[in-house]
Parts: C-alpha cells; sequence; structure tokens
C-alpha cells in the first residue's frame, strides 16, 4: 500500500466513522446522504450523523451490519463501484484514459471465519457437513411425500390445499438448498484446509493468492476515493502531486486486476474439480430432483372424484371411499410427523448460525466501540498522527469489509433457513386445514354408509318376518301338502327376488360399468359354467306337467326311491330297497343333478300323475293232472276278496288320473293267466297294489292263500309248490 505524504494533510479528516459510511453497502442504501454531497460538506454530514447515531442509541457498527443483511449480494457489487464522473473528480482523469473504476472486476473470494466468532459452526466441520446432507435428503423425501398423490375422493377445496402444500414444500426445498450452498461457501476454506493439512494443494495457493489480490484491490479503491475526494478541493502544486498519486494508484489497481483475471482464467476450468466436497455433494443431490425448480416436469395435480357420486352410491362405493379418505388421513398424519421432526432438524441446523451470527454483530459493536490506533495516537501525541492516519484507516476498512463480507455469508446461509421454518409453519397449518376437511368429509361418509346399511338390514329384516308369517299361515291354513309344497316354493322364490333386489341395489349402483363387461360375462359364463346352466334349464322341465314332484316314487339309473326336495340345480330322492313285496327306506339319499334328465341312456321312471298304487303278481306253479283249473279259479276269487277292501281308493284315483290327462283308460281290476313255464303250468294274477300299504296287503293276501291251500283238498292236490307273491315292476 502507498503513502503519499503531499496528501497526508488533508487525510487527517478521514476517521473511522468516515470509513464506514464510505463501505460500499452503506453508500448504496443511502446514496442521497453521502454520494451527492461535495467534500465540504462530507465532514459536518459525518457529524451529524455520529450525533444521531449517538441520540438513538444505535452503534454504527451494528447499523453497518444490519444493512448488509438485508443486501446479502452487495458485496460482490463493492468489487466495482459505480463510475465517478468527472465533476467528481474535478477534471483530475486525462481525456484519453477511462477511469480505473472500469476495469474487469474481481470473482469473489471466500473469506475465513474469525475461530473466535465462529466456533460454534467451526467446531466440527466433518460432522455439520453430515449433518447437511441429511437434511437435504430429509428435506428431499419430504417433498416427495407431499408430491405423491394422498387424496382421491374429496372436495374441490382438498386441491387447494394439496397445491398449497406442494408448493410449501418446494419451497422448503429449495431454501434447504439455498443455505447449503450459501454453508458450502462458507465452509470451503475450512474444508479444503482438512483436506490437506501438510502441504497446500494448487487450488488452495491459488485461492490464497486471490485473496491477497482481492485485499489488495480493495485497499487501492480506498486510496482512490481518497485521492479523488482530495483532487476536488485541492489548490496549486496540490493539485499536481494528487494526480500523479492518482495515476501511480490507479497503474497498480490495474495490475492487480490483469492479476485477478489471470487467476480467475486458471481457475476457470479446474473449478469443478477444485469443489470442496460438500458443494459436490450437494450438486449431486440437487441433481436428483430437476423437477424441483422446473415447473414444466413437476406432476400435474391429480383429479379428485367428487364426493356427490359417493353420497349417493351404494354401500360398495362408499366403503371404498371410505377407506380411501382413512388412507388419506393416515397419509397425512404422516407427513404432519415428518413436518414436526424436519423443523426439529432445521432447528437444530440453524442453531450455530445463529450464534455465530450474534458474536458477529457484537464484534462489529465493539469494533466502533473501541477508537483507532490513528485516533489513538491523534489524543496522544497529535504531531504523529499524520504519518499513519492513511494506514490505519486503509486497515479500519478492511476489518470492516472482512466483518461485513463474513455477516453477509452468515445469513445467506442462516436466513433460508429461518425461511424454511416459516414454511414449515404454514405447511403445518395447512396439513391440518387439510386434515379437518377429510376428517369432515369422513364422518360424513361413514353416516351415510351406517344409514344405508341400516336400511337394508331393516328392509331384510322386514321381509324375512313376512316369509315366517307366510309359512306359518302356510303350514296352518294349508292341508293338502303337495299345495303346501307348491306354497312354500312361491315364497322361497319371492323371497329371493326381493332379498337379491334389495341387495343389488342396496351395494351396488353404478350399473353402467357392468354394461360394458356384459358379452364377456355372458360369454364366460355360458362356457365356464354349461353344466349349472344345462341344469337351471332342466329344473323347469322337472316342475313341468309330466316332472317330478316331491313324494313322487322314482326310478332312475338303478335307484328307486321318494323324492324329497327339488331345486333348481339338483333334487334329491330317498333310496328304497325293495324285497319283494316289502320296500324300506335305506336311509341314504341319492343326490341327482338336474342334467341327469338329457343323458340319452339314463331314463327316468316315475309314477303315474295322481295315483299312488303299484302292480303286484302272485306266481303259483300247477300238476297238469290235477284239476288245476278249479284250483286256479278259487285262488283268483281269493285275492279278488283282498283286492275288495281297497279297490274303492284305487278306482277313485284312477278317475283322477283321467281327469289330469283327459282321456278314457281301462280301470284296474286283478287280472289272471295260466301259462307253461320251467316245464309246468304257472298261473300267473296281477293286482293293482296301494304304494304305501302293498306289504301289509300282500301279508293278508299271503294269509289267505295259504289258508285256501291248507282247507281245500282239490286246491291242495294242483298246487305243486307254496305261491310266491312280487312286485310286477322293480
Amino acid at each position: 500500500m502507498l503513502s503519499h505524504p503531499s496528501a497526508s494533510a488533508p487525510l487527517q479528516r478521514t476517521t473511522c466513522l468516515e470509513t464506514v459510511c464510505c463501505t460500499p453497502v452503506y453508500s448504496a442504501v443511502f446514496p442521497f446522504l453521502w454520494h451527492d454531497r461535495n467534500d465540504q460538506s462530507r465532514g459536518g454530514f459525518i457529524r451529524l450523523h455520529r450525533s444521531l447515531l449517538r441520540r438513538v442509541g444505535l452503534p454504527a457498527g451494528t447499523a453497518l451490519l444490519m444493512v448488509a443483511s438485508l443486501l446479502p449480494g452487495e458485496i460482490c457489487r463493492a468489487q466495482s463501484p459505480r463510475s465517478i464522473s468527472s465533476h467528481e473528480t474535478g477534471g483530475a482523469f486525462p481525456k484519453d484514459r477511462p477511469p480505473s473504476s472500469q476495469a474487469a472486476p474481481v470473482a469473489p473470494v471466500p473469506v475465513p471465519l474469525d475461530p473466535s466468532i465462529a466456533s460454534p459452526l467451526l467446531r466440527d466441520p466433518a460432522a455439520r457437513n453430515q449433518e447437511i446432507l441429511r437434511h437435504l435428503n430429509a428435506v428431499l423425501r419430504y417433498w416427495r411425500q407431499a408430491e405423491s398423490p394422498m387424496q382421491k375422493v374429496g372436495e374441490p377445496s382438498d386441491l387447494i390445499y394439496r397445491n398449497q402444500v406442494v408448493d410449501d414444500a418446494a419451497n422448503i426445498a429449495m431454501g434447504a438448498f439455498q443455505s447449503a450452498q450459501a454453508e458450502a461457501l462458507l465452509l470451503q476454506p475450512y474444508e479444503q484446509q482438512s483436506a490437506s493439512s501438510a502441504e497446500p494443494s494448487r487450488m488452495q495457493r491459488i485461492q490464497a493468492l486471490r485473496m491477497e489480490v482481492a485485499q489488495r484491490v480493495t485497499s487501492l479503491k480506498l486510496q482512490e476515493s481518497i485521492l479523488l475526494r482530495q483532487s476536488a478541493v485541492a489548490r496549486g502544486p496540490q493539485v499536481q502531486k494528487i494526480q500523479q498519486a492518482l495515476q501511480q494508484v490507479q497503474g497498480e489497481m490495474e495490475l492487480n486486476n490483469a492479476i485477478a483475471d489471470a487467476l480467475v482464467r486458471l481457475t476457470k476450468d479446474s473449478r469443478t474439480k477444485g469443489v470442496t466436497a460438500l458443494e459436490s455433494q450437494v450438486k449431486q443431490v440437487e441433481a436428483t430432483a430437476p423437477d424441483l425448480t422446473n415447473l414444466k416436469i413437476r406432476l400435474a395435480a391429480p383429479t379428485l372424484e367428487s364426493l356427490s357420486s359417493a353420497r349417493d352410491g351404494g354401500v360398495i362405493t362408499k366403503a371404498q371411499v371410505l377407506f380411501s379418505l382413512l388412507n388419506t388421513r393416515s397419509s397425512l398424519d404422516r407427513l404432519l410427523d415428518t413436518t414436526g421432526d424436519l423443523r426439529q432438524q432445521v432447528t437444530e441446523l440453524r442453531q450455530p448460525l445463529i450464534l455465530t451470527l450474534r458474536a458477529t454483530v457484537a464484534r462489529g459493536e465493539q469494533m466502533v466501540k473501541t477508537p483507532s490506533p490513528s485516533e489513538a495516537a491523534a489524543a496522544a501525541k497529535p504531531s504523529r498522527a499524520k504519518s499513519g492516519s492513511l494506514n490505519d484507516t486503509a486497515n479500519v476498512r478492511k476489518q470492516y469489509d472482512d466483518l461485513t463480507h463474513n455477516f453477509q455469508s452468515i445469513v445467506a446461509a442462516s436466513v433460508p433457513l429461518s425461511n424454511e421454518l416459516l414454511e414449515l409453519d404454514q405447511m403445518q397449518a395447512a396439513l391440518q386445514s387439510w386434515r379437518a376437511s377429510v376428517d369432515e368429509e369422513y364422518r360424513e361418509i361413514l353416516t351415510s354408509l351406517l344409514t344405508r346399511v341400516a336400511v337394508i338390514a331393516a328392509a331384510l329384516i322386514l321381509i324375512f318376518v313376512l316369509g315366517t308369517i307366510w309359512r306359518r299361515i302356510t303350514a296352518r291354513y294349508v292341508t293338502d301338502l303337495r299345495r303346501r309344497r307348491q306354497w312354500t316354493v312361491l315364497r322361497r322364490l319371492i323371497m329371493g327376488f326381493l332379498t337379491g333386489i334389495i341387495l343389488i341395489f342396496g351395494f351396488v349402483t353404478q350399473f353402467s360399468s357392468l354394461a360394458t363387461f356384459a358379452g364377456f360375462i355372458t360369454a364366460g359364463l355360458a362356457v365356464g359354467l354349461q353344466t349349472i346352466l344345462l341344469s337351471l334349464a332342466a329344473y323347469f322341465f322337472i316342475i313341468g306337467r309330466y316332472g317330478v314332484r316331491v313324494g313322487d316314487r322314482i326310478t332312475i339309473a338303478n335307484v328307486t326311491g321318494d323324492v324329497i326336495e327339488v331345486g333348481l340345480l339338483r333334487f334329491y330322492v330317498l333310496e328304497v330297497a325293495s324285497n319283494g313285496s316289502l320296500s324300506e327306506a335305506t336311509g341314504r339319499i341319492a343326490i341327482f343333478s338336474n342334467a341327469i334328465l338329457f343323458q340319452a341312456l339314463t331314463p327316468l321312471y316315475k309314477q303315474l300323475p295322481g295315483t299312488e298304487y303299484t302292480w303286484h303278481q302272485v306266481i303259483v306253479k300247477l300238476a297238469s293232472d290235477k284239476d288245476y283249473r278249479t284250483a286256479a279259479q278259487r285262488m283268483i276269487e281269493c285275492v279278488q276278496q283282498i283286492y275288495e277292501t281297497y279297490r274303492t281308493h284305487v278306482e277313485h284315483q284312477h278317475r283322477a288320473m283321467e281327469n289330469w290327462m283327459d282321456m278314457p283308460l281301462d280301470p284296474p281290476h286283478v287280472q289272471s293267466s295260466i301259462q307253461l313255464l320251467d316245464g309246468g303250468l304257472q298261473l300267473w294274477i296281477r293286482y293293482p297294489a296301494a304304494l304305501r300299504r302293498a306289504a301289509a296287503e300282500d301279508q293278508k293276501l299271503s294269509e289267505a292263500l295259504l289258508q285256501l291251500i291248507a282247507s281245500d283238498e282239490t286246491v291242495r292236490a294242483a298246487v305243486v309248490n307254496p305261491p310266491v307273491i312280487q312286485a310286477s315292476t322293480k
């Protein structure tokens, strides 16, 4: 730094407070208080401003740091001060030479923090880096979680909440990255020092040289500004000396600017290689979320289904919406918990910055209260104050510039975190409002669902009660079993139909969606359920005119029994075993598919409609050399006598059958014939036997025939073997 004795006398008026007021930050905020004044009025303004600061009790250093916190980028603009007009320089610049302030600006260089005030921040830089990276990862997860679709059904206001939550989460993420980038620059000197503690690397040497050049340029600019002010009031021979000193300062400044440009070009290609680990990792993490800042590739807001359809929907629709709202509420609860954890993390991450910021402000206030060395020397020995005033002023200016730079760097890292806390508070309020809206919708849908279920249950209970009343009335007033059976089947059909209608309209309301798949469903049913469909079709043949009724004696697939149940797909037969004329239930039930009626090799045998009698026969072997005709006639008369006991009942059934078939038929009676079989004469007597009392009637007939044979000599002589009674059909 050059000292010009010829210009030292006018420089005595430059004090520490004037140095503060001449800073670029102060000048950028209050240009009308300084740059628009001439040199004579500036001294009075300084004294006036000092008195005002003392009256309000605000130290000059504190005011400077407050202004610096509002203008984080001012330190970069301070490297290239505004162009000074010829009116301000008093025509000191040559006509053919541009002012030195138009030279290329020097790129800002990270200035190390004072360890005495940044101890909370520099206690463990490696752990601090890990905390920043963990915070960035947590913020990105938080943003992805907020951006993911959490609600599918809701009101239009829910979409507003969703958009607000996504925007707040994006602002939180961008603030975290801004703070991380600023803090990476803040911790860059210490990270580079820890990377190579034995010997500084090439990049570190370049950075140190850039810092030295930047400090030299700042000092030269201060000298230039002082000389420009002196040249405006200088008279006589002092003008030429000041212009020579000004040209020398400007030449040195141009040389240092050229050196700074060369250093910038030298480190331009190696900048990405020499980047710190934290800065590189921050950039890599930021590259994983390109849609954070690019709105064109960000996910569009999902569309919400209106709750109006759910309010009018069935049980299934309401249940789906209810579970969807329940999932949405769970997602919002998780996001609220994550918001609280993230807020705690931001508070812990911001605490060292706040402590460092307070220490920086305290240092600024201490510098203002402590007099500079030149002021102390002037107070002690006024004769020695002139020689060192310029150097002391430059040192004070450098201290304020470094302190301002540190303050701005800390503010650049802490302000985004403070904004992040504010965004987290807004995010928490928006999430709580969103959850309150979802809770209200959940309660509304739950009430509607329970009401609909209660209505369906009441309708089903009413149908069940009416069905029970119908069954009891049928059992009490309908005595005919066949007609009672018909009323019971009708009751089942009506109850099933009404129950199906209630369940269908109660659970399903959107039938339009089923129409698209109706063709596919029909084809699938026709192929996969062809046996069931065939059984369903056979049911209508079974209940037809010549069909099967409950109580009918049928024979199918070599199984004889009484029908006890006819269903839509199957019918049930109580198996009956025939032992001669004796038919007894075996206790087994044979189950047949209705589709068996369409099988060609499986005939179905059943009684004639309205009849309950069958045909039995008596077989008696007679001797041809005896009076077999008389014996045969007497046995026929015996069978006729037994038949006469129930003939009226059989003829009544026969007439009912004729009326049902609407055609005349031969009435049933006792039939007989004598045949030559098995090498002898045989007497065959066929007679109708009541189906349910066949065993008792055959027993009476057997006793009557045995008594006839025992009492009549002619019959006894003609009968070779005892008579055999058996059913004519199986």
